[in-house]
C-alpha cells in the first residue's frame, strides 16, 4: 500500500525542478476540484481549456475563497 508518508519520502527525494513542477501540478489539480464544487453542471476536465477556466474562476474568487477558509 502506498502510503503518504511513501508520497512525502518519493517527493522530497525529487530535484528542485522536479519538485517544484509537482507542487504546481498538485496545485491544478485542487484548483480544477475547487472549480468542480463550485459549478456542478460545468463538466470538467484535465485539459488546457478546463485548466484556463478554472484558473479564471479561481483569481476571480480566490479573496472570498480565502475568506471562507479561515472561518
Amino acid at each position: 500500500m502506498y502510503t503518504k508518508e511513501d508520497y512525502l519520502a518519493e517527493k522530497n527525494a525529487m530535484g528542485k525542478q522536479e519538485r517544484l513542477v509537482q507542487e504546481r501540478f498538485e496545485q491544478l489539480i485542487n484548483v480544477l476540484i475547487m472549480f468542480k464544487q463550485e459549478n456542478r453542471e460545468k463538466d470538467v476536465s484535465l485539459s488546457e481549456k478546463s485548466i484556463n477556466e478554472a484558473l479564471k474562476w479561481f483569481q476571480g474568487n480566490v479573496s472570498s475563497l480565502m475568506d471562507s477558509m479561515q472561518n
